[in-house]
């Protein structure tokens, strides 16, 4: 009885150890199903953070093709821009070469107005140099005025005294006119006579005649040419001549009577009719 219940007992206790090493056993597994559980539980976490950042990644592939599809457009819009930039430029260089034209014609404008400029000022100094100068002539002309008005005065006296010689000769003149009908009706007789004498006494009395009548022509002649007729008188004097040996005195300064070499000037010079 002894030994089989200390087989029994034995029994018991390889059976408790079976136990409790199964509890163990269990304790491992259920721990282990524990852990799988858990490691589950972390895979569908991760699993739902990947489907989170593969959805967030399609979302970022899509955003991106957008974001190219717009840099597409964009790089063909800039094309395009820089397209109408360079013919802008195109255009803006022909400007400027027009303008730096423009530029270098107005500078050569501005040498001409500056050359122009000096020639404008040299000739303001001329300007008032002759200015000067004319200040100059005026004051003395001014001088020369009022002597001039002096001498008027004085000439006003001698006016008076030539037209008293006027009305002498005026007079005188009148004489000689009268003298010159009387010689013009003795002219005429004698021609009449010489008409006769021709018709009756001859040659002789011819020449005589016309000697005469050369006289009187030569008394009615200028005394310088002995050609023209006296038309002309000199106040102070009362000697007559042609006009152009007068003239011809005067224009050589020999101002002086042909026949007495009284001094004389174009004021007392005057038109007479004989």
């Amino acid at each position: 009885m002894s030994s089989s219940c200390h087989d029994e007992f034995k029994d018991v206790l390889e059976l408790t150890e079976a136990i409790k090493s199964k509890d163990r056993e269990s304790e491992t597994y259920i721990s282990e199903i524990e852990t799988i559980g858990q490691a589950y539980e972390d895979m569908q976490t991760q699993n739902q953070h990947l489907l989170q950042q593969m959805t967030e990644r399609d979302d970022y592939n899509i955003k991106l093709v957008s974001e190219s599809v717009k840099t597409k457009q964009a790089h063909s819009f800039l094309l395009s821009e820089k397209q109408a930039l360079a013919r802008q430029l195109k255009q803006v260089n022909s400007s400027i070469e027009s303008v730096k034209m423009r530029i270098g014609q107005s500078e050569e404008q501005i040498k001409v107005c500056l050359t122009d400029a000096v020639k404008f000022t040299q000739e303001d100094r001329h300007f008032m140099i002759s200015l000067e100068t004319a200040k100059w002539e005026l004051a003395d002309a001014e001088k020369e005025f009022k002597w001039l008005k002096s001498a008027a005065a004085s000439s006003e006296k001698d006016y008076e005294q030539l037209q008293r010689k006027v009305d002498e000769f005026q007079m005188k003149l009148d004489k000689e006119q009268s003298q010159r009908k009387k010689l013009e009706e003795e002219l005429d007789e004698l021609n009449s006579k010489v008409a006769e004498l021709s018709s009756e006494t001859g040659e002789t009395a011819i020449q005589k005649l016309q000697d005469e009548i050369k006289n009187c022509k030569n008394i009615l002649k200028c005394g310088v040419c002995f050609d023209r007729p006296k038309e002309v008188v000199i106040v102070k004097c009362y000697h007559l001549f042609c006009n152009p040996c007068i003239q011809r005195n005067l224009e050589i300064r020999h101002r002086k009577c042909p026949g007495c070499g009284t001094a004389f000037g174009q004021n007392d010079v005057r038109f007479v009719k004989i």
